[in-house]
């Protein structure tokens, strides 16, 4: 029996996409559980706060660390963990709130929510969201894993050097890329940025806003925003370029 690893993960980075590639480089020795989606669609993530998931031989999808169980011994899992500068996942959840649907919603509602959206624009969405409590989450579980027991594989390292990504995921489940047969090393290869845009499983194919690089803010805010929010998530952004790859550190400026 192995410990289960938890593919602890901010959301709307490119979440989709790792989990198809980790999917498949564990399939055999993990079973994989989509464990935070089930309680979000059924509209219960109060029980993501107040339960923990199976200790043993699994892979966990838990990309809600806002509602992460505290109680949680961390010691009896071990860690993929993954997240995108603050100031672009504000812009990805902009655009977000155009197409994805909100459970327990009716259309109507669906809409007079966008509409509401589009009347403030970005840069005052952006500005008026609190991101603090999914960062803090992320933050104190991060900080609190045996550097062992983890290996953090950033949005951006994930774009930029996808080899050496899903390199460092295969050598931590126990699975090198070589020794994977072919049908799941080409559905590996699919979730390359380059062949994204012939992938109909990626989520830009059935949502507009959909991204595929670090900097996004750069492009889609005004210079005053970017400011404001490189200042409101300065702590996290520090974090971050020192849990990532050193190549990754400009990306956080």
């Amino acid at each position: 029996m192995a410990r289960s690893v938890i593919f602890f993960s901010t959301p709307t980075s490119a979440t989709g996409s790792m989990w198809r590639v980790l999917t498949n480089l564990a399939r055999g020795s993990y079973r994989p559980l989509g464990w935070v989606q089930e309680r979000y669609a059924a509209q219960r993530m109060d029980l993501v706060a107040s339960e923990v998931p199976p200790t043993e031989d699994r892979l966990v999808m838990h990309n809600a660390p806002a509602h992460f169980n505290r109680d949680t011994r961390l010691s009896h899992y071990r860690f993929i963990l993954n997240a995108r500068d603050p100031r672009d996942l504000l812009c990805n959840q902009y655009h977000w709130q155009f197409v994805h649907p909100l459970p327990g919603t009716t259309p109507a509602e669906d809409e007079a929510r966008r509409a509401q959206v589009a009347a403030q624009g970005i840069d005052a969405w952006v500005q008026s969201q609190n991101l603090d409590p999914l960062l803090r989450g992320f933050f104190d579980v991060a900080r609190r894993i045996a550097p062992p027991d983890r290996v953090f594989i950033g949005y951006a390292f994930y774009c930029q050097h996808f080899e050496e990504a899903t390199e460092r995921a295969a050598g931590f489940l126990g699975t090198p890329l070589e020794s994977l047969p072919p049908e799941r090393r080409a559905a590996v290869e699919r979730e390359r940025v380059v062949n994204l845009l012939d992938n109909p499983a990626w989520v830009g194919q059935k949502w507009e806003g959909a991204d595929t690089a670090p900097g996004r803010h750069r492009r889609e805010l005004r210079p005053e925003t970017c400011h404001l929010l490189t200042q409101r998530y300065r702590w996290f952004l520090d974090f971050l370029r020192h849990l990532d790859d050193p190549r990754m550190a400009e990306t956080y400026a």
